[in-house]
């Protein structure tokens, strides 16, 4: 039998993805950065920041019926896959709280951001997000009670629904490089975090780490990394930044 009729999918893991409903980018970024044998598998939140005083909240209030959707596609892994909502605490306690409740190995956007930054001894970074500026707020302070200071942030603003939580995808890759860029160059800067599951980074991340010849990751990024770590799987991927390639 040939080895394309002997193929069978996941053989090596599956991958469950868990997204905002307005999430557009993390699955495609997964499905690009995953080598052979790795299956994505992606179930949905429910978000509506236009009808919720509190969306994130409101989100998380269906996880018990997501969980049930992402163990009936029997993963070896789930990836969180939302950074403002798991930006809180030691992301270890929370992952560790999702583990139990999934019955499954279960990694967060920004549990992975933490654990990337460690990988390259980032403690100072510059953060680039598609957010209103009250999150990027909020994530300077979960990563200075993680021990990383935020010498600068950056929104990048080019839709204006973005204050709302949508298109974040709409933000261009050639910006995001030339904000980055900018920011990263920073003498004060050891890395780059690109922040937000819903903002394409692909593209970008190997670009401008050779501008400025420092670290870059972002949440898709991280979270893949992380993932992929966790099911045990650990071969370098070119093309796709530092972290993939040589962690």
């Amino acid at each position: 039998m040939s080895e394309t009729l002997a193929r069978v999918y996941g053989a090596r893991a599956r991958m469950a993805l868990m997204v905002p409903s307005t999430n557009t980018v993390a699955e495609t970024e997964f499905w690009r950065m995953a080598p052979e044998g790795v299956t994505v598998h992606t179930s949905r939140m429910p978000f509506f920041a236009e009808r919720h005083e509190k969306p994130f909240d409101e989100m998380e209030s269906h996880l018990p019926r997501v969980i049930d959707e992402v163990n009936s596609a029997v993963p070896d892994v789930v990836a969180y896959g939302c950074t403002a909502s798991s930006a809180k605490g030691v992301p270890k306690d929370y992952e560790d709280a999702l583990t139990e409740k999934i019955g499954k190995p279960t990694v967060s956007a920004a549990g992975a951001l933490v654990a990337a930054l460690a990988v390259f001894g980032a403690k100072r970074i510059a953060l680039v997000t598609p957010y209103p500026q009250y999150v990027n707020d909020k994530e300077r302070v979960f990563f200075a009670e993680n021990g990383i200071e935020v010498v600068e942030d950056e929104s990048i603003i080019v839709d204006e629904s973005q204050m709302r939580f949508k298109n974040m995808n709409k933000v261009p890759a050639e910006l995001l490089v030339e904000r980055a860029t900018a920011l990263g160059s920073r003498d004060d800067v050891d890395a780059v975090v690109l922040s937000c599951c819903d903002m394409p980074t692909m593209d970008a991340i190997s670009v401008i780490e050779a501008a400025i010849g420092k670290p870059v990751t972002s949440s898709i990024q991280a979270l893949f990394w992380s993932a992929t770590r966790a099911a045990g799987i650990a071969e370098p991927t070119t093309g796709k930044g530092r972290l993939l390639a040589e962690n």
